[in-house]
C-alpha cells in the first residue's frame, strides 16, 4: 500500500522539535507501507523575497522522503481561506507526483489546513483520504467558516483518526460517520522514555537532591495552566518544589511566572528550567515525584504519556485525551481545568501515595509508536479499499 501523508507541522532543520509526534508516527508507519510525506510550506511573495528558501523541495528526514511544496498564504489575513489556498498551491505538484508514484490513500495529519486542503485534492483526483483530529480542531470551532469547512472534510473522509474520545465525539457531531471514526491516541518511544533512578536523574540535571519535586513539561504560555500550578504550590508543604520545562509560548514567557512566584514567596520553590533538548526530557520526568499538566486545552498531550512511560504519576486537568490516559488511583489524578483548589488537593494526594514506577510505566494507555502504527495501518488499508471519491470543482 502506498500512503502520501500531509503535515504542515513537521520538523525541519530550523525547527527540529515541532511536530516530532507526527514524525514518530510516520516513521513507525513507514515500516509497514510505502510512504512519502508532504510538508507544505506557507509562502507570501513579499516576505519570500527577503527570506531564504527554507530548504530543498525534496529532502530525506530521518529515513522519510519529505516533499516541501509551497502554497500561497497571507500572514495574519484571510485565514478562513488557508485550506482552499493549500489545495490550489499543491494541485499541480500533486498531479505531477501521481504520474510516477500514485498513492492508494492520502493521509492528513491535521484537520486545518491539511485536512480541508487534502479533501479538495483527493476529490479532484478521485483518491480516498483520511484525517487525523488533534487539538488543532478546537480553535477552528470558534470560527463559523472554518467549522463548516472542517465538517465538510470530515464528512467525506474514509476515516477520521482521533487522538481522544472527546475529539471522536466532536467528529461525529460535525457529521463524520460513526463507523469511520477511530480513537488512536499518540504513542511513546520506549527506548527514550522509561523508568530511571530518581537520585541519579536529579544529579545529572543539577536539581535538589532532597524534598519532593513536581515537573511540568510544556511551553510557558498561559493556556498551559502554569499560574494555577504555581498558586497550588503555595498551599503545599515547603519541601515541595515545581520545575517548569519549556520555552516561551504565545502570550507568555518565564518573566511573568517568576513575578507570580516571587509575589507568593515561592522564589526558591519554582525552578524555571527553560527549553530543554528532547534527550533531557525523560530525566526531568524521572527526577520528579509527580508531573503536572494544568492545561486549559489539549488534544492528546504527549507529555502525559511520556511521564507515565517514565514511571512518574501525573496530575492533569480534564481536557483532551487525559481521561483516556489517566486512571485515577492507578497512575495519577484528573482535576477540573483552571481550578487551583482541586489541583492542590490532587497533587497532595499523589505525593502522599506510594507508586510503583514499573506499574505506572506499564499502564495500558502507554503504547509504543509501533503499536499505534499497526492500528493506523489497519485503518488506512480499509480506507484504501473504499470507492474513489467524486471530482468536484476546486
Amino acid at each position: 500500500m502506498r500512503v502520501l501523508s500531509f503535515s504542515y507541522c513537521f520538523p525541519n532543520q530550523a525547527r527540529r522539535t515541532w511536530g516530532v509526534f507526527v514524525q514518530q508516527r510516520l516513521a513507525a508507519l513507514a515500516e509497514r507501507v510505502e510512504l512519502q510525506v508532504a510538508a507544505p510550506v506557507p509562502s507570501f511573495p513579499v516576505l519570500s523575497h527577503f527570506r531564504a528558501w527554507p530548504g530543498p523541495a525534496v529532502e530525506p528526514w530521518q529515513g522519510l522522503k519529505v516533499h516541501r511544496p509551497r502554497f500561497f498564504c497571507v500572514p495574519g489575513l484571510f485565514k478562513n481561506h488557508d485550506g482552499r489556498l493549500y489545495a490550489r498551491g499543491l494541485r499541480t505538484w500533486l498531479a505531477r507526483l501521481v504520474e510516477t508514484w500514485s498513492p492508494d490513500v492520502l493521509d492528513a495529519h491535521f484537520v486545518w489546513p491539511d485536512g480541508v486542503g487534502v479533501s479538495l485534492l483527493a476529490r479532484q483526483l478521485g483518491l480516498p483520504y483520511a484525517i487525523t483530529l488533534r487539538g488543532k480542531l478546537y480553535p477552528c470551532l470558534k470560527v463559523t467558516s472554518q467549522t463548516r469547512q472542517c465538517a465538510e472534510a470530515l464528512a467525506g473522509a474514509g476515516a477520521v483518526l482521533c487522538v481522544s474520545s472527546h475529539l471522536a465525539e466532536t467528529a461525529r457531531r460535525l457529521g463524520a460517520a460513526s463507523d469511520r471514526v477511530f480513537v488512536i491516541p499518540n504513542g511513546v518511544d520506549r527506548e527514550h522514555f522509561h523508568p530511571r533512578d530518581k537520585a541519579e536523574a536529579r544529579r545529572r540535571l543539577g536539581l535538589p537532591a532532597d524534598g519532593r519535586l513536581l515537573v511540568t513539561v510544556a511551553h510557558l504560555g498561559p493556556r498551559k495552566g502554569h499560574r494555577e500550578a504555581i498558586r497550588a504550590l503555595a498551599s503545599l508543604p515547603n519541601n515541595v518544589r515545581l520545575v517548569l520545562v519549556g520555552g516561551p509560548g504565545l502570550g507568555g514567557g518565564g518573566g511573568d511566572l517568576t513575578a507570580l512566584a516571587d509575589s507568593l514567596g515561592l522564589h526558591r520553590r519554582v525552578i524555571i528550567a527553560g527549553r530543554q533538548p528532547y534527550e533531557k526530557v525523560p530525566l526531568y520526568f524521572c527526577a520528579a515525584d509527580a508531573s503536572v499538566l494544568a492545561s486549559y486545552r489539549e488534544g492528546c498531550p504527549n507529555v502525559v504519556v511520556e511521564s507515565l512511560a517514565c514511571g512518574t504519576p501525573v496530575v492533569a486537568s480534564d481536557v483532551g485525551a487525559v481521561a483516556d490516559l489517566i486512571a485515577p488511583g492507578v497512575n495519577g489524578r484528573i482535576v477540573p481545568a483552571r481550578q487551583v483548589g482541586p489541583l492542590a488537593e490532587a497533587i497532595r494526594d499523589v505525593l502522599d501515595t506510594t507508586w510503583s514506577p514499573e506499574a505506572v510505566s506499564n499502564s495500558p494507555s502507554v503504547q509504543t509508536w509501533a503499536d499505534v502504527a499497526e492500528r493506523v495501518h489497519a485503518v488506512l488499508a480499509r480506507v484504501a479499499g473504499t470507492p474513489r471519491a467524486a471530482q468536484p470543482e476546486m
